[in-house]
């Protein structure tokens, strides 16, 4: 995969390409703020301490109580068919006991502590698709913040090229050069752009209230991207060699292949309740009694094997066995599921990479297109062979061009970065290179 690679050389070898580096400022916020993505981390956080907690179960286990407390008797005693007497008697007593426990065989928590590995890849693999997540959202909302100013801007251009005409048609109309009804086509177009301005400043602010939620600071003016940049198309060129890396390397793919094995595990985890479980025992207990019938001091040392037997559980064994296979199916349903969704994905991401270095040259001569066509027009229009109807929809179709120019440069931008995300490979090093696109804000 020497997409990003070539990319950032053919940036670097463009003249006039300015590195903002607003993309990675951005990222960096991101990264800090970014609700999603810290909860990410707690989450994987949390998740490591299943192997420890795994590997207690193994290891030896002490316990220590120690207990103190008094007693008072009241009322008649007699011993051996004696005469009874009456009693009023204060006691105490205080114990310490200490017991260690070392289990010898517990297959279960021999299944827990392999179960345990599973949990502890799939919580790093999540933090890696959150990751990889975090980039893909920060370049969407830049991108989106970008749109949206690209798309202000041309109907800014667009509406005082409107006033200027909308001046002029007047001015023909009142020398007798045109008729009522291209002022009022123009009046009608004008009118259309100002609402149209004030939809796209709306667009605007709640783009950059989307790219604040993520970075946690209000997103001020941010670097826009260089008019031309290089369109590679994607390396390897074959479809099939990007759709096997990811099968390989996609993020959430590995966590459902994670989650089946955890799964897988949990059967034999499940099924091991029905084996006994061995283990070594042993305690020392000192213990103290004054003012009872047997007062005194007293030391006790033991050790010994536990066997505990499972015998019958009441069903909650079998039902366990079956619970568990059950997760298992579903997570194997689920991993095939993903597999095809990853390839489908890949193989989309793909097209939108390779139809986008298409779509972008064409938007682009379109542009172009559209400005001849626009000049032609206004040419017409001054000799009389075009009307002022005629100018309009010339107009109107190079700044529609426009717009859709800029952002099918987005959306190349886009697929190429879902597409190292198929595979796995998406990481900060893709903003880099993007970053040296952008010219300074």
């Amino acid at each position: 995969m020497r997409l990003p690679v070539r990319l950032l050389c053919l940036a670097l070898a463009c003249p006039g390409l300015a590195h903002a580096n607003d993309l990675m400022r951005v990222y960096d916020l991101a990264a800090q703020n970014d609700a999603n993505f810290r909860a990410a981390q707690h989450a994987r956080d949390a998740s490591i301490e299943a192997r420890p907690q795994a590997w207690a179960a193994l290891l030896p286990q002490i316990n220590g109580e120690y207990s103190d407390g008094k007693s008072k008797e009241t009322g008649t005693e007699s011993f051996n068919g004696l005469p009874a007497t009456t009693i009023d008697r204060d006691s105490s007593s205080s114990g310490l006991t200490v017991s260690l426990s070392q289990a010898l065989f517990d297959w279960e928590a021999i299944q827990a502590l392999r179960q345990s590995g599973d949990v502890v890849a799939l919580a790093e693999t999540n933090l890696r698709a959150a990751r990889q997540d975090l980039v893909l959202r920060v370049a969407q909302a830049y991108f989106g913040v970008l749109a949206a100013a690209d798309n202000l801007r041309t109907l800014e251009a667009e509406h005082q090229a409107l006033e200027r005409q909308l001046e002029q048609a007047r001015k023909r109309f009142e020398v007798g050069l045109s008729a009522i009804t291209d002022v009022q086509e123009t009046q009608a177009r004008y009118d259309l752009s100002v609402a149209n301005r004030i939809i796209a400043r709306q667009t605007l602010d709640s783009a950059r209230e989307a790219l604040a939620e993520i970075t946690g600071q209000p997103a001020t003016e941010i670097a826009a991207l260089q008019e031309d940049f290089p369109l590679p198309a994607p390396n390897p060129t074959e479809v099939g060699a990007w759709v096997r890396q990811a099968l390989e390397g996609n993020l959430d793919l590995l966590a459902a292949r994670y989650n089946a094995e955890i799964a897988e595990k949990g059967v034999n985890r499940a099924w091991s309740r029905h084996l006994p479980t061995v283990g070594a025992v042993a305690s020392y207990q000192d213990s103290e009694a004054s003012g009872s019938r047997f007062s005194g001091e007293s030391e006790t040392e033991s050790y010994g094997l536990r066997v505990n037997v499972p015998i019958f559980a009441g069903g909650a064994t079998q039902s366990g066995v079956r619970q568990a296979t059950a997760t298992r199916e579903q997570r194997r349903s689920q991993y095939e599921g993903t597999r095809r969704l990853v390839e489908r994905s890949t193989r989309d991401a793909y097209q939108g990479v390779v139809a986008g270095v298409n779509t972008v040259q064409a938007y682009k001569q379109a542009v172009i297109s559209s400005t001849t066509a626009l000049e032609a027009s206004q040419t017409g229009l001054e000799v009389g062979t075009r009307t002022a109807v005629d100018v309009l929809n010339a107009q109107q179709l190079l700044y529609a061009a426009q717009r859709t120019y800029y952002q099918s440069r987005y959306d190349y931008l886009l697929s190429y970065l879902r597409l190292k995300a198929a595979t796995g490979a998406l990481t900060e090093k893709e903003l880099v290179t993007i970053d040296r696109l952008l010219v300074g804000g």
